[in-house]
């Protein structure tokens, strides 16, 4: 259980983290550089990049507890149909 709690609430750090860097971009001035970087833009950049992994991964823990429950369900309909 505390594993879950801890992985959890390291997800919704990355989503805040995400979510704050994006913000962040958006209300620094776009005339502030870094070594002729726009700031703004890099921030949201990473923001962005932070959220869509976050995503991607939340897509296939779901698509991979529902593949092993299909199978498992597969498997106990095949164990009753004998």
């Amino acid at each position: 259980m505390v594993e879950t709690l801890t992985a959890l609430s390291q997800r919704n750090e990355a989503f805040w983290i995400g979510l704050a860097l994006i913000l962040l971009g958006v209300i620094t001035p776009a005339t502030l550089f870094l070594r002729a970087i726009e700031l703004s833009g890099v921030l949201i950049w990473i923001g962005g990049i932070i959220l869509l992994i976050r995503v991607l991964v939340a897509a296939f823990r779901i698509l991979k507890t529902t593949a092993e429950a299909g199978t498992i369900g597969y498997r106990e309909g095949k164990r009753n149909d004998s």
